[in-house]
């Protein structure tokens, strides 16, 4: 140990990681992350968290690289096995066996639980399984997604306010809940309407909002087109042409098919609708309409004159 080296606490250490606090705890007890306990608190020196974050980079990078996907394989099977199953506890572990084996949460949600449930969904589709069987799966995914959100928190300045949700019609919110806790993961506020919402409460709630940054509008089924249109054009009437509205969603087929509907970009996935927020500068537009708001230019007050000695109160 260096004089030198900075000694960390375990919600220190979650910061730098950008994992849940309660995720550092398992590799401390697991003894994957060297700790020692001082006065009942742990204390991880700064060189051995950088030894864990080389450790778990090979890790990923062998994985990524190794013809051998078993890993990734298993966590399909047995998480595709739990939802069919309506197993809920089951399903879990799943998901926290492989945070613990290093899976950040982009990687859970937009690696493992996305492709399954949209194994399930062509399944269904094809007639292989009934429709109980989808929506118990989806019940359960949602369920899982409520437990998974609390490790979705990043400490530090916040970047902006993001407001997410889908248009009168649309039936699924599973999506846009998974796209909100990776927005707040990576510093954003989410402000997220769910799915179906009148076109006049989208408008006043992206009127409201101080700070805004983006919105975002998923449209999954070709039947919420429609509405979506209609949405995008009532946000764009209401918040001006400065804040960007972005749209993606399995109905939604490029970028010119966005554009087509009224939005300004296509966020193609997660983490599209990720990658066009990082590149935005982090001072947030501002482009929300307020009625209050003073126009610029406009005359100024005088400033009041300093009383002079002998002047009456």
């Amino acid at each position: 140990m260096s004089v030198d080296d900075e000694v960390l606490s375990i919600e220190e250490a979650s910061v730098v990681l950008g994992r849940h606090y309660m995720t550092v705890y398992r590799y401390v007890k697991r003894r994957a992350l060297e700790a020692i306990q001082v006065e009942g608190q742990w204390q991880i020196l700064r060189s051995d968290l950088d030894k864990f974050v080389i450790s778990q980079s090979a890790r990923r990078e062998k994985a990524q690289h190794s013809s051998d996907s078993r890993r990734t394989t298993d966590y399909h099977i047995e998480l595709h096995r739990c939802l069919v199953d309506s197993d809920a506890t089951g399903a879990f572990e799943v998901l926290r066996s492989a945070i613990d084996s290093g899976a950040g949460m982009e990687e859970v949600y937009l690696d493992i639980l996305s492709p399954v449930l949209a194994q399930i969904g062509a399944s269904w589709a094809r007639g292989e399984i009934d429709i109980s069987v989808e929506h118990r799966a989806t019940a359960v995914a949602t369920r899982l997604v409520g437990q998974l959100s609390q490790r979705c928190v990043r400490r530090g300045r916040h970047r902006g306010n993001v407001l997410i949700g889908g248009p009168a019609g649309e039936r699924h919110s599973l999506a846009l809940a998974m796209l909100g806790d990776l927005l707040r993961l990576h510093g954003w506020d989410v402000s997220d309407l769910g799915a179906d919402t009148p076109a006049n409460s989208f408008v006043h709630a992206a009127s409201s909002i101080k700070n805004l940054v983006a919105v975002g509008v998923s449209v999954t089924s070709d039947e919420s087109l429609a509405s979506a249109t209609e949405l995008l054009s009532s946000l764009r009437r209401a918040i001006g042409d400065e804040l960007p509205v972005l749209v993606g969603g399995s109905a939604i087929r490029d970028a010119d098919h966005a554009r087509s509907l009224g939005a300004d970009h296509f966020a193609q996935g997660a983490r599209g609708f990720i990658d066009f927020l990082d590149s935005l500068k982090t001072t947030p537009p501002s482009s929300t309409k307020d009625p209050s708001a003073k126009p610029e230019g406009g005359p100024k007050k005088a400033p009041k004159k300093k009383p002079k000695d002998g002047d009456a109160d």
